[in-house]
């Protein structure tokens, strides 16, 4: 098979992604409009507003020696031996693989370019979750605080008690969920489940229920980190998208500006970002970094070690959520030593190795002890498709051993 061409600076070649059989959509289907337009085109099918960049923009320059993603060989989800080539089919839309801090490997499919933002799914989380840490630093919030004490009208709601820590954990004892949010903001119809959505998004935080203690076992729920993004507006007195630019987007030099998606100026928190390939690329940096970018500490160095490495309580709680009969669609992950803590999923508690994962096929990998980045956009038609998850973190190790063995 022709090798693709590999795109090694500012020049980018654009390339068209080899055909494959397209897997099939999760139980949890996307709102259509939302599906059909892929995360490319959200602009077309939704409000957004603007998270601003700065005037200064984190170089991102080419490693000395090209790195051939495409000829990197693993094995499948089925134990069958592959390679990035045959494997990323006509769904992967475009992957950034950074090694030591430099671009080692940058490519796009004939879908999209290196201006074009591309819808980041729940790795928006992880914007809101280095927000929140940066207000705890600056003493504008305190993490063992109940969430009414940023909301008041939380007191009444099946959230009162629960703690930003045990947000930022998913451990609170409200189970929700991305569809009842597009439900909320009009963008899904009503179901069965769900026959009389609450008309909007903080509406529909206000009306769930809490089901078990907070503090429990994690599990996985949208509305956590939702709530998350309010606070920060609450707390600030500013749009989560002027709050995300002030304190992450500029800060760490992003080259364009990156989008939230929007409904009656309530912005959908937990998943609407978009940004482009590189951008996303750069928070992966800063996440590497220990928060820090050019020997300036953006998000607290503390907060993302404790990420890396999580603690017993975080390990426990994951633990208990993948027992029998309580399976969470990243139940696959669910074993000794991984852990999802701080809004990001936790592959190797002593390696610190982190995955940022949004619906669709977003994925930022992070491997400190490899120095390695590598980031993956996507527009699957469902939101996680497990062979297809699986697959990417066999190519992500693969790499890993390539351009890292003595790690």
């Amino acid at each position: 098979m022709a090798s693709v061409p590999r795109c090694r600076s500012s020049n980018l070649v654009q390339v068209t992604a080899a055909k494959a059989s397209t897997p099939k959509p999760s139980e949890m289907e996307l709102p259509p409009q939302l599906r059909q337009a892929a995360p490319l085109h959200l602009r077309e099918v939704v409000g957004t507003q603007r998270i601003a960049r700065g005037d200064i923009v984190s170089p991102l320059s080419p490693a000395s020696q090209p790195f051939d993603l495409m000829g990197v060989a693993f094995q499948n989800a089925s134990g069958d031996r592959t390679t990035v080539q045959d494997f990323i089919g006509d769904d992967t839309d475009a992957a950034l693989i950074m090694h030591e801090g430099c671009v080692a490997t940058e490519w796009y499919s004939s879908n999209m370019t290196p201006t074009s933002n591309h819808g980041l799914a729940s790795l928006s989380r992880n914007l809101i979750a280095s927000s929140i840490a940066i207000l705890a630093e600056q003493k504008k919030l305190e993490l063992d605080a109940p969430v009414q004490s940023y909301i008041p009208e939380m007191s009444n709601s099946g959230f009162a008690g629960a703690t930003i820590r045990q947000l930022l954990d998913m451990r609170s004892g409200v189970t929700s969920s991305v569809y009842q949010a597009f439900q909320s903001m009009g963008w899904a119809p009503p179901n069965e489940a769900n026959p009389s959505p609450p008309d909007g998004l903080h509406e529909l935080l206000l009306a769930l229920p809490k089901q078990v203690e907070h503090g429990g076992p994690f599990k996985y729920r949208t509305g956590d980190t939702d709530l998350l993004g309010w606070v920060c507006e609450r707390v600030t007195g500013q749009t989560l998208a002027d709050v995300v630019s002030r304190l992450v987007w500029q800060p760490m030099g992003a080259q364009q500006d990156a989008d939230i998606m929007l409904h009656n100026r309530v912005p959908l928190y937990s998943g609407g970002m978009a940004a482009t390939l590189r951008d996303a690329a750069r928070f992966g940096c800063l996440w590497l970094n220990e928060g820090a970018v050019n020997g300036q500490q953006i998000v607290p160095a503390a907060f993302v070690h404790t990420a890396r490495h999580g603690d017993q309580a975080a390990q426990d709680a994951f633990l208990k959520s993948a027992a029998p009969g309580n399976k969470q669609f990243f139940g696959m992950l669910a074993s000794p030593g991984k852990l999802y803590k701080n809004q990001t999923w936790n592959l190797d508690e002593q390696r610190g190795t982190i995955l940022m994962y949004g619906a669709q096929g977003q994925f930022i990998y992070i491997d400190p002890p490899a120095q390695l980045v590598c980031t993956v956009m996507s527009h699957w038609p469902g939101p996680f498709i497990p062979e297809r998850v699986q697959g990417w973190l066999n190519a992500f190790e693969a790499v890993r051993a390539k351009l890292a063995p003595d790690s």
